[in-house]
């Protein structure tokens, strides 16, 4: 009998781990990113790409930072709760010009949606400030 309460006991502390925050998927992900740039009469179009998803690029949240060339990219204040993350990032890109700011959505595990808010240092063509939406849809294994 004691073994029997025991074993419930340790089933039941199980439990909350079991529940806890979904844990995206390592793999091949088709990846959109919308970029809404504040002052631009003429918005972006949707860019799309693939992307191999590494077990160690959820970990570290750049799986929720993926681009063609995120790896000139920092990810800061990484938060993943049961479906929700956000982190702070800041990225190299062209010219000598940073954007740095804020993410925010949601994930499971098999994609996400995030919108980010940054600012471009120095400013470029003038514009210093974007919010960009990022989605990832989990497609297989990466090949």
């Amino acid at each position: 009998m004691r073994i029997l309460l025991s074993a419930a006991l340790l089933s039941l502390c199980a439990l909350p781990a079991a529940a806890a925050a979904p844990v995206m998927q390592p793999g091949l992900y088709d990846i959109s990113l919308q970029m809404v740039m504040k002052g631009m009469p003429i918005q972006m179009p949707v860019m799309t790409f693939r992307h191999c998803i590494t077990a160690q690029d959820v970990a570290d949240g750049k799986a929720y930072a993926s681009s063609q060339n995120s790896k000139d990219c920092t990810i800061s204040n990484l938060k993943q709760g049961r479906n929700a993350v956000s982190y702070d990032f800041s990225c190299a890109v062209e010219g000598g010009r940073r954007m740095s700011g804020h993410s925010s959505g949601t994930f499971n595990a098999t994609g996400y949606d995030i919108m980010m808010n940054g600012r471009f240092e120095p400013a470029m063509e003038g514009l210093t400030e974007f919010n960009q939406k990022m989605g990832a849809r989990r497609l297989g294994a990466c090949k």
